[in-house]
């Protein structure tokens, strides 16, 4: 049986979180309706959401090597119910518009992809063989989990271990046991690098305040080192949706204290 994503517990739902963003602003900067096609015309929260951080990923940064990749949690910093968001990031997979992955390093992260996005990166990226487009159009849409088993690519999907392999090789599945695979796109790895190092930087710039809090609008104005591409504002929403700061309104706005482990 094909499974669905069961991504609900990934980040600790059952911990509440006040988020610090209105999400009024971010409907209001959200101007890009073409992201909503497959959708009402009226996007939810959560699709403006995705629509807001999706247009501040640092696409040019990337010199083309990454589709705008962004992070569940991030939109816990935004809506305040993750079960509502989860719930509705399942729906949206489940319809085809969006792909969830789950990459590994040294931290865990699960991610969201639109889907054309996904589809158009993999094309640029990938060598046009026939297993390819396979993958595009009998693998992706049906199974919607974060990982597959090798025996449902052998067996019901009619993989062959060389095709297999190459689908390793062009960076669409990652080893996740002797039995199974991640689910990946061409140059993850590269994310992950950028994203870690961002946040070590962020949360490292914090620690050197004082009582290791910072006021946020005083934060987005710090630079970050040349190799923290994904940039200040990205990875504010990420520390916040993570939970890795506290965020205390004050008369002079939204305070992040860090997190004492």
């Amino acid at each position: 049986m094909i499974k669905r994503p069961s991504s609900s517990n990934f980040y600790g739902q059952n911990k509440k979180f006040r988020a610090n963003t209105q999400l009024t602003k971010v409907t209001s900067e959200t101007e890009n309706k073409n992201s909503f096609d497959s959708l009402s015309d009226a996007p939810s929260d959560v699709v403006a959401a995705l629509t807001y951080l999706k247009s501040k990923f640092p696409l040019e940064k990337f010199e083309g090597k990454l589709p705008p990749v962004l992070l569940v949690h991030q939109i816990y910093s935004i809506i305040k119910c993750k079960t509502s968001v989860d719930r509705e990031v399942n729906s949206l997979q489940a319809k085809g518009v969006v792909r969830l992955f789950k990459l590994g390093g040294e931290e865990a992260a699960l991610v969201v992809i639109y889907f054309d996005d996904l589809v158009n990166h993999i094309n640029q990226h990938c060598s046009k063989k026939h297993v390819i487009s396979r993958f595009l159009k009998e693998v992706l849409p049906k199974v919607q989990d974060v990982s597959i088993d090798k025996a449902l690519l052998r067996g019901e999907l009619g993989f062959s271990q060389q095709e297999i392999s190459d689908l390793v090789s062009s960076g669409l599945l990652a080893l996740r046991s002797t039995a199974s695979f991640w689910f990946s796109f061409p140059n993850a790895g590269e994310f992950m690098r950028a994203y870690l190092k961002g946040r070590k930087s962020v949360l490292r710039t914090i620690r050197k305040c004082k009582f290791s809090e910072i006021l946020q609008f005083e934060l987005e104005q710090r630079n970050l080192e040349k190799s923290a591409k994904l940039g200040m504002l990205y990875h504010i929403h990420d520390i916040i949706g993570a939970e890795l700061v506290k965020c205390i309104e004050t008369t002079s706005g939204s305070l992040l204290r860090l997190v004492k482990k």
